[in-house]
């Protein structure tokens, strides 16, 4: 079992996620890959999804030396519950009003009601993680403090 920690230090957030590497192999590895390099993305509470802590990431902003695979569904769904961790891959020219490139998107999901309707129409992301259950209460908590106070810095590292 492998196992990755999403850190926000503002907010405290330092939750231990499990990869899904049987159901989301491709995903799990892309996360795996992130979190090896300490990586950290601008993130901001979504608009649009509900209960949701997003980090997009153009192709252009991963590290340097990082893999930039096309995802394929695995494990997706449209509708993440409470401690998923999914990851969205929309390739590029897909999606009107992205930057130039692929795109990726991780999204930390909280709370339940979790919705991939986006302005463009319905998406699917790969479940990919899950918050482990002995971090999941301040999780919450921490997420909350990110949207009360909005813009941070996500990083990934290993565990």
């Amino acid at each position: 079992m492998r196992l990755i920690r999403l850190v926000e230090p503002q907010s405290g957030l330092s939750a231990r996620c499990r990869l899904l590497d049987d159901e989301a192999p491709i995903s799990s590895a892309f996360l795996w890959s992130l979190a090896e390099r300490k990586a950290g993305f601008e993130a901001m509470h979504a608009i649009w999804t509900g209960p949701e802590i997003s980090v997009p990431m153009p192709a252009s902003t991963l590290p340097d030396g990082m893999d930039r695979p096309a995802v394929p569904p695995e494990n997706a769904t449209s509708h993440p519950d409470a401690g998923d961790i999914v990851l969205a891959y929309l390739a590029a020219g897909s999606t009107k009003g992205l930057p130039p490139g692929d795109f990726y998107d991780i999204g930390l999901f909280y709370g339940g009601g979790g919705r991939l309707l986006m302005p463009f129409g319905w998406i699917q992301a790969n479940v990919c993680a899950r918050i482990v259950d002995e971090d999941m209460a301040k999780a919450v908590a921490d997420c909350r403090s990110i949207r009360r106070n909005g813009a941070c810095t996500l990083s990934i590292e290993t565990v």
